[in-house]
C-alpha cells in the first residue's frame, strides 16, 4: 500500500509539472524518497504543497487524474488549504504556507527539489510539532539520519536556513528547540546532529523582536493548535 501510494504521489507531482504547475510532496511519502525509498512505516495519504497562483488549475489536473474536492473544506479554507479524496485515499494540499503548530512560507521554496520540497523544510514540517507522535519521531529521525547538516542548499539539512527563520520568531524557536530535545531523549542514534542543529539555532543572532518576545516567554502560548488551524 506504501509503495502504491508513493508512485501515486510522484505521479502527480509529474502530471502537475506537465500542465505548467508547481506540485511537491510532504509528509511521509516524502520523507521515505528523501530518504532511501523504503517505506519506514506504513503510510495513510498523500500531502503535498503549491503556489496559489497553481491552486485552480491544479484542482482541474488532480480531477482528471480521478480525484473529487471536499466541497465544504475547500470552499472554507481554499486560499490555505485544500483536501481531495482520490484511488489511493485523502490528498491534503497546502496552498503555498504550512500551517499546523507555526505558520511556514513554502511559496519560494517549492522550486528547491522534486518532486518533494527541500530535506530543511520537510524536517521543519516534523521539527515544528508540539506534541511530538510516535510517527512524528520517526519521520524527523530518519531525516536526520539519511542526511548531513550543512550550510546552503542541497542534499542536506541547511543550518542557514533554519537558523535565519527563528532569528525573528522566539515561539519557533521554542518549538523546534523543544522537538529537538525530544528527539535526543528518544532516539540516542541521532541524538548527535539534533543537537548541533539545537545548537546552531541557539547561537544564530536573534532580532530585536526576537528579544522581546523572549521576555514573555511560556507565560504566552507560542503555537497554535492544529485543530484550530482547520
Amino acid at each position: 500500500m506504501s509503495e502504491a501510494l508513493i508512485a501515486e504521489g510522484v505521479s502527480l507531482v509529474k502530471a502537475a509539472g506537465e500542465a505548467g504547475l508547481v506540485l511537491r510532496l510532504l509528509g511521509g511519502a516524502a520523507i521515505v524518497l528523501h530518504s532511501g525509498g523504503q517505506p519506514h512505516r506504513e503510510l495513510g495519504d498523500l500531502d503535498a504543497a503549491t503556489r496559489r497562483s497553481d491552486a485552480r488549475r491544479l484542482a482541474q489536473v488532480l480531477t482528471a487524474a480521478g480525484y473529487e474536492p471536499e466541497p465544504r473544506f475547500n470552499a472554507l479554507h481554499g486560499d490555505r488549504r485544500l483536501i481531495f479524496h482520490g484511488p489511493h485515499g485523502k490528498l491534503d494540499v497546502f496552498v503555498e504556507v504550512f500551517e499546523m503548530c507555526h505558520r511556514i512560507d513554502l511559496g519560494p521554496r517549492l522550486p528547491l527539489d522534486s518532486p518533494t520540497l527541500s530535506v530543511s523544510d520537510l524536517l521543519l514540517t516534523k521539527l515544528q510539532v508540539v506534541e511530538l507522535n510516535a510517527k512524528d519521531v520517526e519521520d524527523a529521525a530518519l531525516l536526520l539520519c539519511a542526511h548531513r547538516l550543512g550550510r546552503g542548499e542541497g542534499d542536506q539539512v541547511d543550518l542557514e536556513y533554519l537558523a535565519a527563520l527563528v532569528a525573528h520568531d522566539w515561539g519557533l524557536w521554542r518549538t523546534l528547540s523543544g522537538t529537538l530535545k525530544r528527539l535526543e531523549e528518544l532516539r540516542p542514534d541521532v541524538a548527535e546532529p539534533a543537537r548541533s542543529l539545537r545548537n546552531a539555532l541557539d547561537e544564530a543572532p536573534k532580532s530585536r523582536r526576537f528579544r522581546m518576545r523572549a521576555k514573555v516567554g511560556e507565560r504566552k502560548r507560542w503555537y497554535e493548535l492544529p485543530d484550530e488551524v482547520g
